[in-house]
């Protein structure tokens, strides 16, 4: 995690990042492999994924506050099944490692990789299937609110 964090450390989170970490960090690379390798061994140890937002199909757990190790974004993880998310902001933006526990599972349309997204964005955090998650946010920050009429 440490090297992934130096590497991106200062990087705006934008498209660019997003093909950066496809590139680098992708799906067949080992540092990918063994975040997910530990990750799922994190949520069996209960290390990870660990708290029950709304039953056992939706999970979180924070990893990491905000430390000069995690280039000042906190780490938090994520155990989804076919869950809509509290609509909210990424005032700095996020960046999403997904890991696919079956076929076709994705989070807002993107299957086992990296998604990012840029400061002030907004959404539903949609997952499809079951994932596994990381998400980084850039000094923890992260604003919850209601949606704009007619988004559903």
């Amino acid at each position: 995690m440490h090297e992934l964090c130096d590497a991106i450390r200062g990087m705006p989170l934008d498209a660019d990042l997003h093909t950066y970490l496809n590139a680098h960090y992708g799906t067949q690379t080992v540092g990918y492999k063994t975040l997910s390798r530990l990750l799922k061994l994190g949520v069996e140890e209960q290390w990870a994924a660990y708290v029950e937002i709304e039953g056992p199909d939706y999970r979180r757990g924070r990893i990491s506050e905000p430390a000069r190790e995690t280039a000042d974004m906190s780490v938090e993880s994520g155990l989804l099944r076919d869950v809509k998310g509290q609509y909210h902001c990424h005032t700095n933006g996020e960046i999403n490692m997904i890991i696919s526990l079956e076929p076709g599972a994705n989070f807002c349309g993107t299957g086992a990789g990296w998604r990012v997204f840029p400061p002030l964005s907004e959404h539903f955090p949609t997952v499809q299937g079951r994932a596994l998650m990381l998400f980084f946010l850039l000094g923890g920050r992260i604003e919850y609110k209601a949606p704009p009429r007619g988004c559903g």
